[in-house]
């Protein structure tokens, strides 16, 4: 964990000023693997083939798919400055500790060791189909209803 949590913060830090975006690409991807390894050394062998499945192989194929598509908008966007003010910036960054410090406490508390089937597919499917059967079907609907939104304001009028 000592050699991951660097690793990641620094990939996570390249994501944000790398200036290409391409480059930011790839350094997400390695903060992805950095998080499935985590995921590996917290015994959620699950969730960590998730995070490689779903996000280093769907997620981050769409927004290589977006970068090819916009490939010269951030030249554009880099001719703009920030109007933002040091206070607001000052707030926001004091907001962050405050945030990292309380859940920082809150995962010290929690030990997922004592659970022998954490992060296994058994442990995820009783609980988001017993515990959470209501929130997963309600979410479920929420994406057809998006989907069929989409596909009404996609569709051209003749």
């Amino acid at each position: 964990m000592l050699i991951l949590a660097p690793l990641i913060i620094l990939s996570a830090l390249g994501v944000i000023f790398a200036k290409k975006p391409v480059h930011s690409c790839l350094a997400f991807l390695l903060t992805l693997f950095g998080l499935a390894a985590l995921f590996v050394e917290l015994s959620a062998p699950f969730i960590a083939v998730m995070q490689i499945l779903v996000y280093a192989g769907a997620i981050l194929v769409i927004f290589m798919f977006v970068i090819v598509l916009f490939q010269d908008a951030y030249l554009a966007i880099e001719e703009y400055k920030a109007k933002v003010k040091p206070l607001w910036l000052l707030f926001a960054g004091i907001t962050f500790a405050i945030t990292l410090f309380f859940v920082g406490r809150q995962f010290s508390v929690m030990n997922a060791g004592d659970n022998v089937e954490f992060g296994s597919v058994q442990a995820i499917a009783r609980t988001l189909y017993l515990d959470f059967f209501f929130p997963f079907e309600a979410v479920g609907l929420l994406f057809l209803v998006a989907i069929v939104g989409a596909l009404y304001v996609g569709k051209k009028v003749k």
